[in-house]
Order: structure tokens, then sequence, then C-alpha cells
């Protein structure tokens, strides 16, 4: 649309512009036309191919004339292949059927008339058959018939041929070992011949037990066409017919002294060891053939295996009894066999504890939690025994863990959670408990003293202590080194320990409540024997000459004031109670050091601020500290801020009797708060300037005599 003269202007370029759109358009269409023509053309040659197929059907000659024809189009390879795979697979069902008729035979046989090489030479036909046949995935009709039937051949050759013919064998074997009686001290291992005999009867069962057929999913041509001896028969459901026969002598005996219900339950277990001490090792020897795979190992490992099977079925048995008693005793006898097969035979097949259901193990979980805690009642029940509460306690806990030990001692992944269970409702419910019954336990009577409080909460921290130690250590046992690292991983955290909130109350209610209350309560005892001692009033007219104390030899001749003799033997029966303590020093050096600090200050503050003095006064006034300071006997190369602080403000008082110094004195000087050269001097590091400027003006108002 014109809309201006502009417009008008320039309708040569608009005309231009509509010609090159239709021509770009018109370009358009013809492409779509020579597309749309050519794939008409292409379905047409698809059908005509289509057309060709159906015509060649399964005929693979028709199939490879296509090719001739068409090229190598992916569609005809594929059906190439798969006729060639299903004219193979009917080849194979025909040979199946073949072996199908030809073990209906062989079955209706003598046992008599087979060998082992007869059977190891079938096994070896129906190996190479199955292997040949081809690999499909089983959906398709044909394969489903050739499965069905392959599963039927081989049912067909394990029942009726394989079983038949081990069970055969094995029973003139077991007949065989019982009347050689090799598991006894009657057995004469120098005859050779019977050795050679029985040994070459127990190999060649055993390598009758290889040739086992098996359906399970996954099993590859590998595997059936492996050496006899090298054919794994950990993941089949195989019965090792030699070891069997082996086991059978011990089943025997067993049944012979167990028949009845009437024996205990821990005699099973007994027996059982002491025939595996007396003829695990003479077995391997009489009956190891490594040139036919049989190898010492394997005959350790099995042997024990087979000769567990009545001891198994004793425990199912038991299992489904009612008797909580009887099961806590079974469980108890299974954790401790299952433990000694592991060290002391050096067993690492399937035990027993595999036999033990989930709800078995948490009723005797529940047991144990029980009675862990009716015994932890027990030591805690009487506010008499709070004085052995920490030794019995912990004598408690090592017997819960040395029982448990043969628990925690197997590797069996399911048992994990059971673990974790016993160190949760077990170890860290009563080291918590314990904890709590320490801060609630009164064993004093209604006439106590306050002394007799104070010990009774030494005795408290110290039975914390002992007790904290126990938790640290049970933390570095492997077992809950282990459990931690599994919660850590599972659950993404980073626990120290699986006791790290039990260590952490325990060392909050040492380093802070038991502490500080241990320091309040002496403090209260020594303020109470001070009250004498604070009353002094004589520091400025002691005539008596006292030396200046000397911190590196204070052998002089001054002795204490008569009124701090008693507190100074109080603080010494408290300081000698504090140090026999089974306790952190940590804690002992925290006390003392919290001790020094009130005693600096009740000189300070009820002393030297509320009396004048005079130099013997000083002098006595410092001896008297130092007295009760010795007694705590703190480290020599400790340094208390506020015991230092006093000694320099002793110094500065001291400065009214320094002739040399007297300028010091003057109140400007003092009020200039300037005292540089003062702490120089006398090597003042540790009291304030206003603390100085406070001594300076004590002696400038007469304080000091």
């Amino acid at each position: 649309m014109l809309n201006d003269v502009e417009d008008l202007l320039n309708i040569n370029d608009k005309i231009e512009q509509v010609r090159n759109d239709r021509d770009q358009l018109a370009s358009k269409l013809q492409g779509l036309k020579q597309s749309m023509a050519s794939k008409d053309t292409e379905l047409a040659r698809v059908e005509v191919i289509a057309q060709d197929i159906i015509k060649a059907g399964a005929d693979v000659g028709g199939l490879e004339l296509l090719k001739e024809k068409y090229g190598n189009l992916r569609v005809l390879d594929e059906l190439t292949h798969m006729v060639a795979q299903q004219t193979q697979l009917q080849a194979s069902t025909d040979q199946l059927d073949g072996f199908d008729h030809e073990l209906d035979e062989l079955a209706q046989q003598s046992l008599d008339q087979f060998t082992f090489d007869d059977i190891a030479a079938l096994n070896l036909k129906l190996r190479d058959a199955f292997a040949a046949a081809p690999q499909k995935d089983g959906t398709d009709s044909q394969s489903a018939v050739y499965d069905k039937l392959k599963s039927k051949v081989i049912d067909k050759y394990n029942d009726q041929i394989l079983q038949k013919l081990a069970t055969n064998w094995t029973e003139t074997f077991d007949q065989e070992l019982l009347e050689a009686q090799w598991d006894t001290s009657k057995f004469v291992s120098t005859s050779t011949s019977l050795v050679k005999h029985l040994r070459e009867t127990s190999t060649k069962l055993y390598k009758l037990s290889q040739l086992y057929l098996s359906v399970e999913e996954g099993e590859t041509h590998e595997d059936f066409n492996a050496p006899l001896h090298l054919q794994s028969t950990n993941n089949r459901n195989v019965v090792l017919w030699n070891f069997k026969s082996l086991a059978n002598n011990f089943n025997v005996r067993f049944t012979y002294h167990f028949h009845t219900t009437s024996s205990k339950i821990e005699t099973y277990f007994q027996f059982l060891n002491d025939y595996l001490t007396e003829n695990l090792f003479k077995c391997i020897n009489i009956f190891h053939d490594d040139t036919q795979g049989l190898t010492k190992p394997i005959i350790h490992e099995e042997f024990i295996n087979y000769v567990l099977q009545p001891i198994r079925d004793k425990v199912k048995s038991t299992l489904f009894q009612n008797d909580l008693k009887t099961l806590v005793v079974l469980i108890s006898q299974i954790l401790a066999t299952d433990k000694n097969l592991l060290t002391s035979f050096h067993y690492h097949g399937p035990g027993l504890v595999s036999l033990i259901s989930d709800d078995i193990w948490e009723k005797w979980i529940n047991y144990e939690v029980e009675t862990a805690n009716r015994q932890f009642i027990n030591i805690t029940k009487k506010p008499e025994d709070f004085s052995k509460s920490s030794l019995n306690f912990v004598k408690l806990i090592n017997k819960i863990y040395d029982y448990l030990e043969p628990f925690y001692d197997l590797d069996f992944d399911l048992l994990v959670r059971y673990k974790l269970m016993t160190c949760s409702l077990i170890f860290m419910n009563l080291t918590s408990s314990y904890l709590d019954y320490i801060l609630a336990v009164d064993s004093l009577t209604e006439t106590r003293t306050k002394e007799q409080e104070l010990y009774q909460t030494m005795a408290k921290l110290q039975h914390v202590n002992l007790v904290y130690k126990k938790v640290k250590s049970l933390s570095h046992n492997f077992i809950f080194i282990q459990l931690t690292d599994i919660v850590n991983t599972t659950e993404s955290k980073k626990y120290n320990s699986l006791f790290q909130n039990v260590e952490n109350d325990y060392e909050k209610v040492m380093n802070a409540d038991m502490q500080n209350s241990i320091v309040h309560r002496i403090q209260k005892l020594l303020k109470e024997t001070l009250r004498n001692y604070f009353k002094i009033a004589t520091w400025s007219t002691l005539e008596m000459f006292v030396d200046e104390y000397d911190g590196d030899n204070n052998d002089g001749a001054a002795v204490p004031s008569a009124e701090l003799v008693n507190p100074m033997n109080v603080l010494i029966r408290l300081i000698n109670k504090l140090d026999s303590l089974d306790i952190p020093l940590s804690i002992s050096l925290k006390v003392k050091n919290e001790l020094l600090n009130i005693i600096v200050n009740y000189f300070i503050e009820s002393i030297l601020k509320l009396n004048k003095f005079n130099l013997s006064g000083l002098n006595q006034f410092l001896h008297d500290f130092e007295s009760l300071k010795n007694i705590l006997s703190l480290p020599t190369h400790a340094i208390n801020h506020k015991s230092m602080s006093l000694h320099e403000l002793i110094k500065i008082l001291k400065i009214k009797y320094d002739p040399n110094n007297q300028q010091l004195l003057d109140p400007e000087y003092i009020k200039m708060s300037d005292f540089t050269s003062l702490r120089e001097k006398y090597s003042i590091k540790y009291l304030r300037d206003t603390e100085i400027q406070d001594a300076l003006y004590r002696i400038m108002y007469g304080n000091i005599i």
C-alpha cells in the first residue's frame, strides 16, 4: 500500500522484491514435487523387495540370490543370520530329543554296568551339545521348546543316572569307611593298599560330583567345557558325595550319642570340636589327591562343611522351640562354635550363624538387653554400693563384651544391624545410665559434714573417670571402629566414634560440673578455717623481725602465723585426698590452680586491703601465703598470674622502705600513671597500671608504716 510520495518513488524496488519472492516460492514447490516423486519411487522399490523376501521365506539360498540382486542390505543380513540360528536350534533340539530317548534306555540298565568313564563321556557329549546350541533370549516359541527339552534332559541325567549311581557308590563307600574305622585310633594308616583304595574311591566320587549339570542362569560354554576338577560347584546345589561319605562316620556317632533330647546343648558342640581336633588333619592326609583337583584346602573346607550337617539339623529343630532360655544358650553356643571354627580350624565356609532368622536375632537381642539392664540395676540399686560401683560396672561391661566378642568376630553382613543394636542398646545405653546414676546417687547419711560431701564428689569424679577410660578403650576396639566407619559411610556422617556423644557427656561432667563442684566445696571449707586468720589486726605492729621471703631459698627461720596452722592442716588433708584420686592430671592441676586464685584473692581482698602493715608484717604476710601455696604442689614451671601479681604488689608496697626510690611516692608521679621506669626497676610484669597506682596511694595514705 502506497502511503506517501516517497513510496511512489520506490515503486520499482517493490515490484522487483515481489518477483524475487515469487521465484523462490516456485523453486521450493518444484523441489517438493521432486522429493515426493523420489519417495514414491523408493516406496515402490521397498514393496518389491518385501515381496521377494516373502517369496524366498526361510530359504538361505533364496536370501543369497536377493543379496546378489539388491546388494548387502541390513535386513537381508539379519534374516540370513536368523534363519541360520533357527536351523541350528532345530538341529540342537533334534539332538537333545535323541539324548532324551537315550537317557530313558540308560535308566533301565543295571547300575553295575556303568563305569565312571561312561558317565564322563555322556557328560561330555551333553555339554558339547549345549555349547553348540545358538544363544538366544528364549522369548520365541522355538527357543522355549529347546529350553524346556534341555531342562528335561538335564533333570533326567542328574536324577535318573548320576544321582542313582552316586547313591549306589556312596552306600558302598559308607560301609567301607565304617568298617575301616578311619576316624579312630584303630585305623591302621600303614596299610598302604587300604589307604590307596579309600583315597581312589573318594576321588572317584568327588569327580562324579563334578559331572553334575545345571540349567542355572548365567551358565556359560566355558563352564561346561572346563576340566572336571576346575568346574565351580560353589554356586550350585551340588552334593559332593565323597565328603558326604567321609562325614558319615561322624553322623553315625552323633546320632548314636544324641538321639534323645536329654543331652545338654553344649555337649553337641563339644563333641564336634573334639571330633574335628582328632580327625580333620587325618582326613586331609589320607584323602587328598592333588592330581585330580582334590587338594588339601578343598578337603579342609568341605570335610568341616559336611561334618557340620547333623549339627545344622539339630540347631534347626532346636531353634523352633519356644523356650527362651534354651534359645539363648543355643545362640551362645552357635557364636562360640563359629568363632572356634574360624580361629582354631581356619574354616571359612557356611557356619551355623546363617541358620538364625531375623525374629530369633530380635528375641536374642531383647533378652541380652534386658539381662544387661537387670545386672546394671543390681550393682547400682543400693547407695552403700556406691564406693565400688565403677569397678563393678567395668566388670559388667567387660563381661558383656567378652560374651559378645564371638558375635562381633563373625564377618557376616547380615549381622551388622544386630551388632549396631548391641552397641546402642547395651554399651551406649549402659554407659549413659551409669553417668546418670553417678550424678544422682547420694551415699551419705543425714548427719553429714561438708568435708564428707567433698569426698563424695571426689569419689564420683574418680568413678566417672574410670568408666570414661573404659568407654575410650571400647571405642578403640576393632568392632566399634568398623561399625563407626559403616555408620559414617551409610549416613554421610563424620563421627570419630559411635561413643562420641557419650564421651562428650563424660568429659563435660568431669571438666566442668565435678571440677567446679570440688573447687567450690574446698573453697567453702578453706574460707571457714581462715576465719580467725582474717581477724589478725597486728600486721602493722609486728615487732619480731621476719626474714624477707626468698623464693629460691625458703628455709629461713620464718614460720606461718599461728592462726594459719589449722587452715594449712585442713588444706594438706584435702590436697592429699585429691592427689590420691585416679583422675586426669589436667583436672587436678586446674583444681589446684583455681584454689591458688582463690587464696590470692583472699589474701589481697580480705587481708592486704583491709589492714595496715609494717615491713615485718609484709614479710610475714608473704610467708603465710607461700605456706598455703606450697601445699598445692603445683609444678615449679607453672606460672599463675594472680600469684605473680601478689608478689609484685608486695614489691610495690616495700618501696616505702627503699630510701633510693622515694621519688616514686611523689603524688604527681602517682597521678601521671606512667610507671614504665618503675616496672623496669622492680621487674613488674603482671600488675596493671591501676593496681600499681592503688598500691602507691596506699603507701602515701599511711597504710604501710
